[in-house]
């Protein structure tokens, strides 16, 4: 009784803000709703703000990048089924993620003062499959991520295993197996910090953490709380919203959130915000419309060049509270849900309401040269 009377007290407090930004409102929104201006510091709170850096966007990191953040993750070291490292391609052609892992550890690539972390992910579903399940393969795995600590300086690790569809209760078993034996040998390297990628709907489906099992071997669970809409589904709809689901969409955060704090304390919890979200040509410009398009990735950097070009009529979704935005300069209707100022800051307002351990945004480089994204970001941490 007492966690829902507290998930209903977050329910108040999100509808709380939703009523203060928001009603009454018009339909449309001005561009991106920007804040104040504030210096940049160092957090004085014990709020994480966990900065993923994919491999690709690592020449975008920008000063104030780097600067508002408390743990900056490298993405991605790839393993082989093995156990060991995954460095090329081919015989002659070095694996990206590997060149750029050198890149970080040479200095070629400023990383900045903050803790590193390196994500390791297998290279492929069967890899996966393979490291989990033999106990040699667990302890090769193991012993590669820990040299690949060491030759980094890195302050610890995330764990990023993605399985695909429904999970063993075997092969659930064998991961725990696989965290509780890195968990034991990273605490002989005072204890790294070890953080765990699962997806929003960890718990209400059968996916490969067992987050009550886990929770005692793992400092952070990093809640990948978009991609709720992607691309190849039927219709339009939002990346990442905070409340809503139904008939047009299953899963939104604060259901989400709720499952997942019923098996693991709200502070081990790294709620995800992404810098992104996805366009589709629809058939007509009715929010939620159908698509028989796949969809793309549109980063907070593209969104913000079509609204300075003109092109976007911009729009609040007051079922998920996130904002989407209708294109017709092609010739063709585009329908595009993202992230705003208003989006962003709603979600950090429930981080700090639910008592979440902090954020993991997913990516740097993807804000682009929007002003009030780091602004906002910090008064998370003020």
């Amino acid at each position: 009784m007492k966690k829902v009377l507290y998930f209903l007290s977050i329910v108040l407090v999100v509808l709380a803000l939703y009523v203060t930004f928001f009603s009454p409102s018009p339909t449309l929104l001005s561009p991106l709703s920007p804040v104040p201006s504030t210096p940049y510091h160092l957090p004085s709170t014990n709020y994480v703000v966990l900065g993923f850096a994919p491999y690709w966007n690592l020449k975008k990191l920008s000063p104030e990048s780097l600067s508002g953040i408390t743990h900056f993750a490298y993405f991605n070291l790839l393993l082989n089924g093995n156990g060991s490292l995954y460095t090329k391609v081919n015989a002659r052609e070095e694996d990206p993620t590997y060149t750029n892992f050198k890149r970080i550890i040479t200095g070629k690539i400023d990383t900045g003062p903050k803790p590193l972390l390196i994500t390791f992910m297998p290279e492929s579903q069967s890899a996966l499959a393979e490291i989990v399940s033999s106990p040699i393969k667990r302890r090769a795995a193991i012993t590669t991520i820990l040299s690949s600590l060491e030759t980094s300086h890195a302050a610890g690790v995330n764990i990023d295993f993605e399985p695909l569809g429904d999970i063993s209760a075997e092969l659930r078993g064998d991961f725990t197996l696989f965290i509780q034996e890195l968990r034991s040998k990273l605490s002989t390297m005072n204890h790294q910090l070890l953080t765990i990628s699962i997806y929003a709907s960890a718990v209400s489906r059968p996916r490969l953490w067992d987050l009550a099992e886990l929770t005692p071997y793992t400092d952070y669970f990093v809640v990948m709380t978009y991609d709720y809409t992607m691309p190849g589904s039927n219709s339009a709809g939002p990346n990442s919203p905070l409340r809503g689901s139904g008939d047009l969409f299953e899963h939104d955060i604060i259901k989400n959130i709720a499952e997942i704090t019923k098996v693991t304390p709200a502070n081990k919890i790294l709620l995800g915000i992404p810098f992104y979200g996805y366009e589709w040509e629809t058939l007509d410009s009715s929010k939620y419309s159908p698509t028989d398009s796949k969809g793309s990735v549109a980063s907070l950097e593209r969104v913000q060049s079509m609204l300075d070009d003109k092109t976007l009529e911009l729009i609040w979704d007051r079922n998920s509270l996130t904002p989407y935005a209708i294109s017709t300069s092609s010739g063709k209707v585009s329908q595009i849900y993202f992230e705003n100022a208003t989006s962003i800051r709603l979600k950090l307002e429930f981080v700090k309401s639910a008592g979440l351990g902090g954020i993991a945004i997913w990516a740097l480089g993807y804000e682009g040269n929007n002003s009030w994204v780091w602004p906002l970001i910090h008064t998370l941490t003020e």
